[in-house]
């Protein structure tokens, strides 16, 4: 029979989720294989500086680095490579080397991924499901990836997902209450989040979808106190 073990040796961290801006900042990536290029895109998704550190790359990660995209030192790890890091991620599957990183990291406060060796993680990736303005991220806190890949793909292709295309006009509103020196209190805002409206978006009804929105928020809009 199957026993679930509490063995407190054992048990999994319990992250804390955040999303981290790494918008020019210096973020480094050990190996440059599949997996690597797979953290190289991302990161690049989101403006960061990015230095890889490998001997050998795929050509993908290689083209990058040719047009200046990316920066590429083409040797090994070696210790001090981390200085000056915001975050680093450890794409090899040399467990000596991973360690040594770690335990750079450690000595130095960087946040590390080490990628499939999370008791020598100090943040790990969730599985992502985007669209347009919307990011969803799925974790199972290192228990099972394939249950977080599981999450995203059924997201993906849900409902609920959809909902990501009422964000720009959920931002418009919003910048416009503010303007007029309104607010609106958060579940009554949430109540405007309705299948008509994302039906009226959907059919690029934008005008009509607007009007149906604002006037359900003006309802409830009160006067943002002036200080």
């Amino acid at each position: 029979m199957f026993r679930l073990d509490r063995d407190k040796e054992t048990e999994l961290p319990r992250y804390y989720p955040v999303f981290i801006d790494v918008n020019k900042r210096r973020c480094v990536i050990i190996g440059g294989g599949n997996i690597g290029q797979e953290k190289v895109e991302k990161l690049l998704e989101c403006d960061a500086d990015v230095f890889v550190i490998s001997p050998e790359v795929n050509p993908h990660v290689e083209d990058l680095a040719s047009s200046q995209q990316i920066s590429w030192d083409k040797r090994e790890y070696q210790q001090g490579d981390l200085e000056g890091a915001f975050i680093a991620i450890a794409a090899t599957d040399d467990n000596t080397v991973n360690r040594q990183i770690a335990k750079e990291a450690e000595d130095r406060n960087v946040l590390l991924n080490v990628v499939d060796v999370t008791h020598l993680c100090t943040f790990i990736a969730p599985s992502v499901a985007r669209r347009g303005e919307v990011t969803i991220a799925t974790s199972t806190g290192g228990a099972s990836p394939a249950l977080a890949r599981t999450f995203r793909e059924k997201l993906t292709t849900s409902r609920i997902l959809e909902y990501a295309d009422l964000a720009p006009i959920l931002a418009q509103a919003r910048a416009e209450l503010v303007q007029r020196g309104l607010k609106v209190v958060p579940d009554h805002w949430q109540t405007q989040i309705t299948d008509g409206l994302l039906n009226l978006v959907q059919s690029n009804k934008s005008d009509e979808a607007y009007k149906f929105l604002m006037d359900g928020l003006l309802s409830e809009a009160i006067p943002i106190p002036v200080s």
